[in-house]
């Protein structure tokens, strides 16, 4: 049974789940950019008319202020097969990455309790445990790279997916047994990995003496009052809404089986829209809650503060946030994307605002997009700019200089993720008047020596040039990677993208399973049928994290 795209569109008034709830159902007064509620709901509402039935069957989305929640809404169906509406109090979707966060708070809640130390070698919280990080070099791997995505691992290309609940393994087993190689020194660069935020969390229940489940149970969502978020796996709970996963079909969507991730602290979070409402509000309080203390005021902001800078000109990243919009702008948050659903969270510390939207498909759209639009309409962020292009005679000659092909910082060791890897170069090219083209579409021209930023739009490209060789190259729409030069021996001559295309809004804040579906067809290559597990992974050059150039969390 299929939705069609017109179904979907037909009017926000008559979508399932469109009754918005929260305290703040009239109008409050103060300094909150949303004074008017029933303008703020229309455009909202206007905003996802345009994208339920096509981009998705379903969506979910809060909005937050210092003053409270302003919105919390659902969208279309949970499910297209039995039309079950979408309930923002109720109807719990899948996260993905934007899971990180609470696995780097609970990170740093350990650190505020003398626990955790960011900058011990995480070795020695693991001396009971099986998984153990090798010392491929001198520099040990540390809490704080693993916050940063600076921890020098390879990707690999198993996600440690699994269709049935009943062959998800435990944290300690498959970090033990899919660890990734060690392919550059700490501190180095960033490199966005899926299995460091995963290794965070282990390191969190290990000191703890307890699961990862059980501390975010006790130590997060039970402070906040989220009662129906969950780790766990369908079953395991009392968080049984879930919004079902949906795939594009034809000119609607089908419900495919659902799929569970092994690697839980960096994914596996499922959640209703009220209750990731109130996690934003206690990163937005500086730590607090409604008398609930989740953090001081001194870790909220070092979380939300730069903690590795690849280039001054871009977006970098905190402690488990990335920074978004133009690079001077206040906006930090995280995407999430698995096999069926897709979300994104922003906020901006300085005006006091957070927005959280989940659909609960991967079509042709984006959350972000959502969160983007929303936000430069109550100009909150997100504003194109229109930069002065830089006068100077040596300009076509450093465009000539940077133009090339590049990969990401993310690299797969060998195998079918070393092939994955070589497939998704990218290329920036120069037009021959001092200006850069990244893709078809965009322009950037250069503002100061190597630092190009788009016309009409947010994003900025940099380069780290050294005797006129280029060191690396950084996207500030991408902060979870930079890129280096492909050497020519290993350039393609049929290139999978250019950089921007992927990158571009939040295409890349989220990084994920892109490598799944060529996982997939790799195992039925090797005789392992969809509804089989694995007891005994592939050594860790062959497996992998998800590739950098789709969405996961």
């Amino acid at each position: 049974m299929f939705l069609s795209g017109a179904a979907g569109v037909a009017g926000l008034a008559s979508l399932p789940g469109a009754g918005a709830v929260g305290s703040d159902s009239a109008e409050r007064g103060g300094d909150s950019p949303f004074e008017d509620r029933e303008e703020f709901e229309a455009t909202t509402d206007e905003i996802l008319s345009e994208r339920i039935g096509d981009d998705t069957p379903g969506a979910t989305v809060a909005v937050v202020d210092r003053e409270g929640l302003r919105l919390a809404k659902g969208y279309g169906v949970a499910d297209v097969e039995t039309g079950a509406p979408v309930e923002a109090s109720e109807t719990a979707f899948s996260i993905g990455s934007v899971s990180k966060l609470l696995t780097f708070t609970a990170v740093m809640q350990g650190v505020e309790r003398g626990t955790l130390d960011l900058d011990a070698d995480v070795n020695t919280y693991l001396t009971d445990s099986a998984v153990e990080i090798p010392d491929t070099y001198d520099e040990p791997v540390t809490l704080r790279h693993l916050g940063t995505h600076t921890a020098g691992f390879g990707a690999l290309v198993n996600p440690g997916m699994v269709e049935r609940a009943a062959d998800l393994r435990s944290l300690e087993r498959v970090l033990a047994e899919n660890r990734p190689e060690r392919i550059r020194p700490p501190d180095e660069t960033v490199a966005y990995s899926n299995y460091g935020a995963a290794l965070a969390g282990h390191v969190v229940a290990q000191v703890h003496d307890t699961t990862f489940e059980e501390y975010v149970q006790s130590e997060i969502y039970d402070p906040l009052g989220m009662d129906h978020s969950t780790f766990n796996a369908p079953g395991a709970d009392a968080v049984d809404r879930r919004a079902s996963p949906h795939a594009p079909a034809g000119d609607g969507f089908e419900v495919p089986e659902r799929v569970h991730i092994n690697w839980r602290p960096a994914g596996s979070m499922t959640a209703t829209v009220t209750d990731m409402a109130r996690f934003m509000r206690a990163h937005l309080a500086d730590g607090q809650l409604d008398g609930a203390t989740l953090l001081t005021p001194e870790t909220t902001a070092e979380m939300h503060t730069t903690q590795f800078e690849r280039h001054p000109a871009v977006n970098n990243g905190g402690y488990g946030f990335w920074e978004y919009g133009r690079p001077t702008e206040d906006l930090i948050g995280h995407g999430g994307a698995t096999l069926y659903f897709l979300s994104a969270l922003v906020l901006t510390p300085t005006h006091g605002v957070g927005v959280f939207v989940s659909y609960n498909s991967r079509g042709a759209g984006s959350p972000g997009a959502v969160t983007e639009e929303l936000l430069r309409e109550y100009d909150l962020g997100f504003e194109p700019q229109s930069p002065e292009p830089l006068a100077s005679p040596e300009t076509k000659t450093r465009a000539e200089r940077v133009a090339g092909e590049y990969a990401a910082t993310e690299e797969y060791a060998s195998g079918l993720g070393g092939l994955t890897s070589r497939l998704g170069h990218e290329t920036v090219a120069a037009t021959g008047d001092g200006r850069l083209t990244p893709d078809d579409e965009r322009t950037f021209v250069e503002t100061e020596p190597y630092v190009y930023r788009e016309v009409d739009g947010i994003d900025v490209l940099a380069f780290d040039v050294t005797d006129g060789a280029v060191q690396q190259a950084h996207m500030s729409n991408a902060p979870q990677v930079s890129f280096e030069p492909v050497p020519t021996a290993e350039r393609q001559n049929v290139v999978a993208g250019s950089l921007g295309v992927p990158l571009a809004g939040f295409g890349l804040s989220t990084l994920g399973y892109g490598g799944l579906g060529a996982w997939r067809w790799w195992q039925r290559r090797r005789g392992v049928s969809d509804g089989e597990s694995e007891e005994s992974p592939e050594p860790a050059a062959e497996m992998a994290d998800f590739d950098a150039r789709e969405e996961f969390e």
